[in-house]
């Protein structure tokens, strides 16, 4: 019989899963300090500065698809993987939904009690300056910190059970590491705030691992994510 050949260090979940939490960790700071280099004086890449100088705001967009994004999906191709291992499936695509509209409820929800006042995170942008560029650049804003971010997520909770062998558990060691990992990374730039960030990501990770869709957590954590929203009105006020 005829023995498989042992596959090589780019192919293991354990180097993959630390190659992309270290690109992820050490990028971040590392864009930052470029960004406060290459910008004017006194000049920080704020949400003012981006929409005095919409340009810029192609910095943030650009720097989240390369630090979250890049890795897992070149890791994937390399392993001849198919999407429907991370969820990008029509399978169970109707459970998946209904949970992540709850998901999307419940945040909404939170914000209202939070505010005072029934409030969202959505709020979409214009048509005034709708070239073909400015529209593709909301929509990769929208892509950045919407599917993409999900999709990062999600490749780490599969690849980090896939080292325990949890693959089929629900409330994994996959997940729960990934969620920890990422709501204390969210931190240093989030504050308290990374607490939420770290509750939508568990919610989302919990619909992912009960259904094996992840549509659905991508599609919530859009309408979620404010910045993504903000940084798409930057382009199409």
């Amino acid at each position: 019989m005829r023995r498989r050949r042992p596959r090589g260090l780019l192919h293991q979940p354990v180097f993959q899963v630390l190659a992309t939490w270290t690109w992820n960790f050490f990028g971040t700071p590392a864009v930052a300090l470029a960004v406060a280099w290459l910008l004017p004086a006194n000049i920080a890449l704020d949400r003012a500065a981006m929409r005095a100088h919409p340009a810029w705001a192609m910095i943030p967009v650009l720097s989240q698809i390369v630090l979250v994004g890049l890795l897992p999906v070149l890791f994937t191709r390399f392993n001849r993987e198919r999407a429907v291992r991370y969820g990008l499936t029509y399978k169970r695509l109707g459970a998946s939904l209904v949970l992540s509209a709850l998901v999307v409820l419940a945040y909404f929800a939170f914000l209202s009690l939070w505010a005072g006042r029934l409030t969202t995170s959505v709020t979409l942008p214009g048509w005034r300056q709708a070239t073909p560029l400015n529209v593709l650049r909301a929509l990769l804003a929208l892509f950045a910190y919407g599917p993409l971010e999900v999709f990062f997520v999600v490749w780490l909770i599969h690849n980090t059970d896939r080292i325990f062998k949890t693959e089929r558990a629900l409330l994994s060691p996959g997940l729960l590491v990934t969620i920890g990992a990422y709501g204390f990374l969210h931190t240093f730039s989030q504050g308290l705030y990374a607490f939420v960030i770290a509750a939508e990501f568990l919610a989302l990770g919990l619909v992912y691992k009960r259904t094996r869709n992840a549509v659905g957590p991508m599609l919530a954590f859009l309408l979620m994510n404010e910045y993504a929203w903000f940084l798409a009105r930057v382009f199409l006020p």
